[in-house]
């Protein structure tokens, strides 16, 4: 019986340790809790602040495809990552936002970022899918875009 109720409070007092140990700074846990952007959220930053830079983690054939692709984007296919990823190590202190054709990948491509130190990183909740439906801004192959 004794056994019982110590094992209980032991567990309680586990919870709240473990709990304690997750506070930090709040802009960061923030961020940590719900790293994803709407379509319309990551358009307006792309507008109105030069430190966010757009990662399309899509293949070149999507990239060029029908969806389209957002201007000033960097093609970084997520099947490469492991490739690509050091090479944005300058890119940590700004914000990266990420995008795909749905935002499975991206999702992907930012918990693996995450992993590397990223802690500025950003998925673009439902991809080119939902930036084309919302009409916003597009280039496409056919306009002589790469």
């Amino acid at each position: 019986m004794l056994r019982r109720i110590f094992n209980r409070i032991s567990f309680v007092l586990l919870i709240l340790g473990l709990i304690g140990c997750g506070e930090g700074n709040s802009q960061e846990k923030a961020q940590a809790d719900n790293p994803n952007l709407t379509v319309e959220q990551a358009y307006e930053l792309l507008q109105s602040d030069t430190n966010v830079v757009l990662i399309d983690v899509r293949t070149p054939q999507e990239f060029n495809g029908p969806l389209g692709h957002v201007k000033g984007a960097l093609l970084k296919p997520v099947q490469q990552i492991n490739t690509w990823a050091p090479e944005l190590n300058s890119l940590k202190d700004k914000k990266v936002l990420l995008i795909c054709r749905s935002g499975n990948r991206s999702g992907y491509a930012l918990r693996y970022l995450q992993q590397q130190g990223f802690t500025n990183v950003y998925n673009v909740m439902g991809g080119m899918r939902a930036w084309n439906s919302k009409g916003l801004p597009v280039e496409k192959q056919s306009e002589g875009v790469h």
